[in-house]
């Protein structure tokens, strides 16, 4: 008996959003969605959501990866740690307190990667988090409410 072989796949640009399973994020710190992914006015887009917490409140990897970027370098980001995820799949964690984690490390999901800081200008304590999934070389902004559970 032989197994037939498996459907042929879409091609990814037709592929709508992926399956949550796919790398099973969850939320890196709980609290009130202060500002949601999408066009903000003036040009401006929010590729994510800023995520309002009490300062200090621990941040936490949403899957497990290799961390690729601490630093507070990138504009309007203050400091900022990604996370490289299987799949395709990045997080970035914005407006960090502190950061625990250094560029190269090894991620267990849940583990905590730093703190709620407040440099957002939410007018409170808040992260501003991003999900990304990669198509080609292409990294995609993915509103991070459609692939965390609710």
């Amino acid at each position: 008996h032989v197994a037939s072989p498996p459907p042929p796949r879409a091609p990814a640009d037709s592929a709508g959003p992926a399956p949550v399973a796919s790398v099973g994020l969850d939320w890196p710190v709980r609290g009130d969605i202060l500002r949601r992914f999408g066009p903000v006015g003036l040009g401006e887009r929010n590729n994510g959501v800023n995520i309002g917490a009490p300062q200090g409140s621990e941040v936490r990897a949403a899957a497990a990866g290799r961390v690729g970027y601490v630093g507070d370098d990138l504009a309007g980001q203050g400091l900022t740690v990604l996370i490289v995820h299987r799949d395709g799949w990045r997080t970035v964690y914005g407006h960090l307190g502190t950061a625990l984690v250094r560029d190269g490390d090894d991620i267990r999901a849940g583990q905590q990667i730093g703190t709620v800081g407040n440099t957002a200008g939410d007018g409170r304590p808040s992260i501003h988090f991003e999900t990304w999934r990669m198509r080609g070389d292409q990294p995609n902004a993915v509103d991070p409410l459609t692939v965390l559970p609710r």
